[in-house]
C-alpha cells in the first residue's frame, strides 16, 4: 500500500502541522463541459471502477455533480464507491461551487472548467495559477488575542492592536467585541498575505517556470511567467482553520453575556484562564446551554456567515504579488491538531491544547440528528467560500444493513445536502468489516490524519 502513495521528504515540523499528507495529486469527474452539457460518460465509469479496485487514498479523487445534469444513476455510483473504499471520492456540488468562484472570473465556460487541486480547491483548468495552499490562518489565536488586548497568552507575546479587556468592561454590547475580534484576525491576514506576497516575488526571481508557463494560458500571450502574472487567472488560496470553535465561542459569549445576562465577562475570562477548573458549572452552561452551529439553530447560521463574511473581506482587501485576490478555504488538513495544541480554553468550552473542529463540520456534541449537521452546512453563503470547504462525515452503517440501503441512503443525504445549496461531502466509513481487517484500520487512519472525520453518524434500521 504504501509504495502507492506519494510522500515528500519533509521536516518533521510539516509531519506534524499536515499528518503525513501525501504530494495531494487530485483527479476531477463529472460535472459538466464547458458549454454546460453533461460532462459524465464512459471513461468517467472507469476511473471509478479503478478507484474501487486499488482503494487508495493518493491521488485525491474528487466527483463533480450538477443538479439537473448529472443523474442520478452517477451520484449513487459516487456513494457506491466512496462506501466501498471508505473515504474516496471527495464529492462536490457543481452550483455552488460555480457560485462561490464566480466573484474571480466572468466567462461561464472557464467556470464549467474547474477542477480541485490537492484536497478540494477550486482550480479553473489549464488557465489559472492558483496556488491554492498558500497560506494558513488559525482564526482561534485571533479570539485569543481580541480576549486579551491583542496578547497572545501561549506565546507570551503583545502582538496585535490594543481592542479592550474583557475584565475592565471594555465591550458594552456584543458587537463591539465582534469588532475587537475582526481587528486581531485582519491584523494576522495582513501579515501573513504580506510575508506570501514577499515569498512570491523571491520564487519568482529564483524559481521562473518556463515549461509550466507554457501549459497554461495566458503567459505566452503576456510574454510572462506564471510566477510573475502571466496567467488568465492569477489567484492565492488561504484556508482558515477552527471555523466552529470560533463561532460557537462567539454565540457562548453573546448569549450568556450580553442577551441573557446571566455571567459577566470577567467571570468567563477567569474560567478560561484557569481551564474552566474552578468553575465547572460554566463549563457545562457553555457547552449544553448554548445553540452551536450544526445544531439547527438559525442564529448559529447567521453568526457563522458573518464570520466567513469578515474573513472573506480582509482578504479581498489584499492583492497578491501576482495581481490577483486571495480566494478563502474553510478546510484544515491536519492543522487544526497542531493549532489546537497551541491554545488554551475558548469560550465555547473546548478544553486547553484540544484539536480544534476540522474544517467547516460542525462540532460532535451541536446535535444528535446528522440533519441538522448537514442543513447549517449547506447554509453557508458559497461567496464567502472561493477556496472551497471540508465537510466529511463518519459513517457508521447498521451491522442489519445491507449495501444497497446503506448506498441509498447516503445518496439521499448528498442529493439533500446538494439541493439545499451545499458545496462539498465526504463520507469516511467505518463498519464491522472494516474494523475485522487491520490495514484497513491503517488506511482510515491515513485518510483521517489528513484532517477531516469529525461528525459520526449512526445508521439505525
Amino acid at each position: 500500500m504504501a509504495n502507492a502513495e506519494h510522500y515528500n521528504l519533509v521536516p518533521d515540523v510539516a509531519n506534524y502541522l499536515f499528518g503525513g499528507s501525501q504530494s495531494e495529486t487530485a483527479i476531477t469527474i463529472g460535472g459538466v463541459t464547458p458549454d454546460g452539457q453533461d460532462a459524465v460518460n464512459d471513461m468517467t465509469y472507469i476511473f471509478l471502477k479503478v478507484t474501487e479496485m486499488l482503494s487508495l487514498n493518493d491521488p485525491n479523487m474528487n466527483a463533480r455533480f450538477k443538479l439537473g445534469v448529472n443523474s442520478d444513476t452517477y451520484l449513487k455510483r459516487l456513494c457506491e464507491v466512496n462506501f466501498i473504499t471508505v473515504a474516496t471520492p471527495s464529492m462536490h456540488n457543481d452550483d455552488a461551487v460555480i457560485e462561490s468562484f464566480r466573484q474571480n472570473s466572468e466567462k461561464i465556460e472557464d467556470l464549467r472548467d474547474w477542477a480541485a487541486t490537492g484536497c478540494v480547491e477550486i482550480t479553473l483548468s489549464g488557465k489559472h495559477m492558483s496556488h491554492t495552499g498558500a497560506t494558513s490562518t488559525n482564526m482561534v489565536a485571533g479570539l485569543e488575542m481580541a480576549l486579551n488586548n491583542g496578547y497572545h497568552p501561549l506565546m507570551n507575546w503583545h502582538l496585535g492592536p490594543k481592542t479592550g479587556r474583557p475584565e475592565n468592561d471594555d465591550f458594552k454590547c456584543f458587537d463591539d467585541f465582534f469588532d475587537a475580534f475582526a481587528a486581531q484576525q485582519r491584523f494576522i491576514i495582513d501579515h501573513t498575505t504580506r510575508l506570501n506576497n514577499m515569498a512570491g516575488e523571491a520564487y519568482a526571481y529564483l524559481r521562473p517556470t518556463p515549461l509550466l508557463s507554457t501549459a497554461i494560458r495566458g503567459a505566452i500571450g503576456n510574454a510572462l511567467d506564471v510566477t510573475r502574472g502571466g496567467a488568465l487567472y492569477n489567484t492565492s488560496g488561504t484556508f482558515n482553520i477552527g471555523l466552529s470553535d470560533v463561532v460557537d465561542s462567539l454565540l457562548v459569549i453573546k448569549k450568556l453575556i450580553f442577551d441573557d445576562k446571566t455571567v459577566t465577562f470577567k467571570e468567563l475570562k477567569q474560567a478560561i484562564d484557569t481551564n474552566f477548573e474552578n468553575d465547572p458549572g460554566l463549563h457545562a452552561r457553555a457547552m449544553k446551554k448554548v445553540p452551536r452551529f450544526g445544531s439547527g439553530s438559525d442564529e448559529a447560521v447567521e453568526m457563522a456567515n458573518r464570520v466567513t463574511s469578515m474573513i472573506h473581506a480582509c482578504y479581498k482587501a489584499i492583492k497578491n504579488f501576482r495581481g490577483g485576490d486571495y480566494t478563502v478555504g474553510f478546510w484544515s488538513v491536519a492543522q487544526h491538531v497542531a493549532y489546537g495544541s497551541l491554545s488554551g480554553a475558548l469560550p465555547s468550552g473546548r478544553l486547553a491544547y484540544q484539536p480544534f473542529t476540522p474544517g467547516a463540520t460542525p462540532h460532535p456534541s451541536a446535535s444528535n440528528n446528522f440533519l441538522d449537521n448537514m442543513r447549517d452546512v449547506a447554509r453557508h453563503n458559497p461567496r464567502n467560500m472561493d477556496n472551497n470547504i471540508a465537510f466529511n462525515v463518519k459513517l457508521v452503517p447498521s451491522a442489519h444493513d445491507t449495501r444497497e440501503k446503506t448506498v441509498d441512503t447516503m445518496y439521499s443525504y448528498v442529493k439533500s445536502y446538494f439541493e439545499q445549496g451545499g458545496m462539498q461531502m465526504q463520507f469516511n466509513m467505518v463498519n464491522s468489516e472494516v474494523l475485522r481487517m487491520p490495514w484497513r484500520i491503517l488506511k482510515i487512519t491515513e485518510i483521517c490524519s489528513c484532517g477531516f472525520p469529525d461528525t459520526t453518524l449512526i445508521l439505525c434500521t
